[in-house]
């Protein structure tokens, strides 16, 4: 199976792992069998969406230790042969959203840093803004989903519009605009897949 990954936090001020919050994690589960150059989003019995979030689940902490239940139920399904392998997905996601679970994990008291680092170590993870880094000269700029979302639209590919920049987030969050929070996790989310149905696609000549 392969699981696609994103997450949505609060910060008063900019500063990236410094009094930020996670409010909510997405999680797209897909069943199907990997099938690339494809569009297509959903097979209602194969594909699931999944959230956690902090409106649902009281605060941070029950957000981050839900999240890592789920994950390490599947990891035990994977041990035991009744998932034959686990791929997580994401963008920007090795150098934001694991070291963040990392750190809230522990923060949370849901294990120790050591024992989180070894299970994030033993997890296979494809983050495509390092996979497109090289497609770019080497350089971060200009690679943000949304951008890459429009070349892939560009090339004919369906993809959704973006629902709103991650700016956003922080207003919503603060008028407790919850909705609008999960429109823009799931329209990534989907974006996300649909860029790693289509890579070969996608990166053909992209910048």
């Amino acid at each position: 199976m392969r699981i696609y990954l994103d997450l949505e936090t609060y910060r008063q001020k900019k500063k990236a792992f410094t009094n930020e919050k996670i409010i909510a994690i997405g999680i797209i589960e897909d069943w199907t069998r990997y099938i690339p150059e494809s569009s297509e989003i959903w097979d209602n019995m194969k594909v699931n969406i999944l959230y956690f979030t902090e409106w649902k689940l009281e605060d941070e902490s029950q957000v981050v230790a839900e999240f890592y239940n789920y994950l390490r139920k599947l990891i035990d399904e994977w041990k035991s042969n009744k998932i034959n392998f686990i791929g997580i997905v994401g963008f920007n996601m090795l150098r934001y959203d694991i070291p963040l679970l990392i750190q809230k994990g522990v923060e949370c008291g849901v294990d120790s840093l050591p024992k989180l680092n070894a299970l994030w170590h033993n997890i296979f993870t494809i983050d495509y803004l390092q996979t497109i880094l090289p497609f770019n000269n080497m350089k971060f700029s200009r690679l943000k989903l949304e951008y890459i979302a429009k070349k892939a639209k560009e090339k004919g590919i369906n993809v959704p519009e973006p629902y709103y920049s991650g700016e956003k987030v922080k207003k919503w969050y603060e008028k407790k605009m919850f909705d609008e929070i999960i429109k823009h996790l799931e329209t990534d989310l989907k974006i996300l897949r649909i860029i790693d149905l289509n890579y070969r696609q996608i990166y053909q000549d992209l910048f």
